[in-house]
């Protein structure tokens, strides 16, 4: 999905606003917290003792010693702006597809070995913490990961191939993390909204996930909300879609659901549940099986031919006042069960709130009315932010 404008949450780069439907609404903001202490006393000495020195020194945070892969693109390009506004030191090494440069010397040829053991060396010297931060789309790049993490150095990544890939690969991979390497994906589903956190955090504080429902496409929540209560027809929605520059420049790149199903696995495996494979799942492609092989302006010009099945659908869902078609995937940890397609929602459902969000609903054996996760979902901003909140984590 490109150029999608998101209007209904303003998010600021690590604070965010996560609501509970039990009793009410309630809010709660998730925001990064300083791990760094400080020194109190009830009188400031006139002259620091060594012992005060000492504590106040090892008080100061470690310098992050950073390699961003992929700057050049327009994630990696608000990361390093992202960085700047908040005063983080300028990365020790800049990569790219072909070319590396590290330390501020000549660029070179791309060598991840290479580029593991000068950020360790680096890290070493300035007793600091060393983590690559990867912004690209790439699977060389993943191939790299085990490597770093057990040599110590922290990934923080946005590329969410190996986390919704092949199972044992992804098992293999957070064996491999040795303390203090840290492995963080959060903008893997939603960009930087505090979705895999919170579900990491509910977890750990004794709750058992019982289902999540996401709507985690922005082109796909546009094209369904036009074609609620018939104000558009499918293909005039796809259309107006892909000129407003929401979709890939071949839609059936968003409306196979293929995007939403990878996200669905990496929930539905933090959840708890082991075995699902993409393959394997229950994904409901909007593509028409006739159209999944023609030309792009073949597709755009057959598309129409389907209309009116897909308006009786929505019609059939509209019969029940307020209720709503969205395409959504769904972790039904309980039952074991990921699906992925269009999901009819009756009136009191969350994601008739959604408007062009993405949101993410978290039902626990507590939160027995789920808790909601809402905002921006996509957008080379609010991933970057994401991307820095991973990185200053490697702090603590």
């Amino acid at each position: 999905m490109r150029n999608l404008a998101i209007l209904r949450l303003a998010v600021i780069p690590f604070t965010h606003t996560v609501s509970s439907l039990s009793n009410g609404i309630s809010r709660r903001k998730f925001g990064l917290v300083s791990t760094t202490s400080g020194i109190m006393s009830s009188a400031a000495p006139s002259k620091a003792s060594p012992i005060a020195e000492k504590a106040k020194t090892s008080s100061e945070p470690k310098p992050l010693i950073i390699a961003v892969v992929g700057y050049t693109g327009g994630v990696g390009a608000c990361l390093l702006s992202a960085m700047e506004k908040i005063g983080l030191k300028k990365p020790y090494a800049l990569v790219r597809s072909s070319t590396m440069q590290i330390d501020g010397e000549a660029k070179i040829p791309v060598n991840f070995a290479d580029l593991g053991e000068r950020l360790l060396e680096a890290a070493k010297s300035q007793n600091g913490i060393p983590i690559i931060a990867d912004v690209t789309a790439s699977a060389d790049v993943q191939n790299e990961y085990k490597n770093w993490l057990s040599k110590g150095i922290s990934v923080a990544t946005a590329n969410k191939g190996i986390f919704a890939g092949e199972e044992s690969k992804y098992n293999e991979l957070l064996a491999s993390v040795v303390y203090p390497a840290k492995l963080l994906h959060e903008t893997t589903v939603g960009a930087g909204l505090p979705i895999l956190g919170t579900i990491s955090a509910l977890k750990s504080s004794s709750h058992s996930i019982v289902k999540v429902e996401g709507v985690l496409s922005g082109t796909l929540a546009y094209v369904l909300g036009a074609v609620a209560g018939g104000k558009m027809t499918l293909s005039e929605a796809v259309k107006n879609a892909k000129e407003l520059g929401y979709t890939e420049p071949d839609p059936r790149m968003d409306l196979n659901g293929m995007d939403v199903a990878r996200k669905a696995v990496i929930l539905a495996r933090l959840s708890g549940l082991t075995g699902i494979e993409l393959e394997k799942m229950d994904i409901e492609s909007l593509v028409p099986k006739a159209l999944e092989q023609c030309s792009v302006d073949d597709f755009m010009k057959g598309l129409p031919a389907y209309d009116e099945e897909f308006a009786a659908r929505v019609r059939v869902v509209e019969e029940t006042p307020g209720s709503r078609l969205h395409y959504a995937a769904k972790v039904d940890v309980d039952k074991k069960l990921v699906s992925v397609g269009p999901m009819a929602c009756d009136a009191s459902h969350p994601f008739n709130n959604a408007g062009p969000d993405n949101l993410i609903s978290i039902t626990t054996n507590f939160y027995t009315r789920p808790l909601v996760v809402q905002g921006a979902g996509a957008g080379g901003d609010v991933t970057a932010t994401g991307v820095l909140a991973d990185i200053l984590l490697c702090r603590q």
